[in-house]
């Protein structure tokens, strides 16, 4: 199984199926990576989930674009 993102990767995740966050990947293994988010401008303290690579992008705007087109998916429901 090739790795789709390494350690200390820039990636995006969505929030809520409409939120684009940015994150640092953290650590990769079996499909899976963990992220960390970037809270410096926020009273958040450190914040990371682990998901699979699949839920991740590396670009903002192909993660915008998965989370207009859910968003929009709902909007019809």
């Amino acid at each position: 199984m090739t790795k789709k993102f390494n350690e200390g990767d820039t990636v995006y995740f969505i929030s809520n199926g409409i939120f684009v966050r940015e994150a640092k990947v953290v650590r990769c293994a079996g499909g899976f990576v963990t992220i960390k988010f970037d809270t410096s401008n926020s009273n958040e303290g450190p914040a990371g989930t682990r998901v699979r690579e699949s839920k991740v992008y590396a670009s903002k705007e192909e993660a915008e674009v998965v989370a207009k087109a859910h968003l929009n998916q709902h909007k019809l429901d």
